[in-house]
């Protein structure tokens, strides 16, 4: 009798763990779940090393899937930059503007709307930029751009030929500008990339 009540006290003073489930397991989920099967495992007839290496070419492609996902998403989110979006919030009203930026927030991919930044799964409607005469701005684009940063241009400005190296580039009134020697130029007026 005297066991039972040192062990309903015992019970009675030790907290209780609440646990909160997750939505997604990740990476570390999926170790502590193998560690703790090599823990558990009986000694007598352990894991054998076919078991193992199906386990961890089963982690590596998860893994690889997990990369390929957010590669596909960053792309994604890179495509909408210029554009007018609407994203929904969880319990708010939806919000409507212009993307002007995208990249990594936490781990999870998000847009900028007035540098405010958005998962990119709260993204509801896309539509394409109202900018008359002007072509809309891509995330290819950027990349292509990118990719010169560092390179020597020739641009047409104007009937002039102009020659310098590309410092940066960037998103303005929704359009892809290169910058040279410190001024902003057009994208489209590049003749010749060195």
């Amino acid at each position: 009798m005297a066991v039972e009540t040192v062990k309903a006290a015992i019970d009675y003073s030790m907290p209780s763990k609440s646990r909160i489930p997750k939505k997604e397991l990740d990476r570390d989920d999926f170790l502590n779940l193998m560690v703790k099967q090599l823990q558990n495992q009986n000694p007598m007839e352990p894991q054998s090393n076919e078991e193992f290496v199906n386990t961890m070419a089963q982690f590596n492609s998860l893994q690889s899937l997990t990369a390929l996902d957010k590669n596909t998403q960053y792309s994604q989110a890179m495509d909408l930059i210029g554009k007018k979006i609407t994203v929904k919030p969880l319990n708010k009203e939806p919000i409507e503007g212009i993307v002007a930026s995208a990249g990594l927030d936490n781990g999870k991919v998000v847009v900028y709307i007035d540098s405010v930044s958005y998962p990119l799964s709260e993204v509801i409607s896309v539509k394409a930029q109202d900018t008359p005469g002007s072509a809309s701005f891509v995330g290819q684009n950027l990349l292509q751009a990118a990719s010169m940063i560092g390179r020597e241009v020739s641009i047409l400005v104007e009937q002039q030929l102009l020659n310098g190296t590309v410092e940066k580039v960037g998103l303005e009134n929704s359009l892809l500008k290169i910058y040279v020697a410190g001024q902003a130029y057009d994208i489209s007026a590049i003749t010749e990339v060195r």
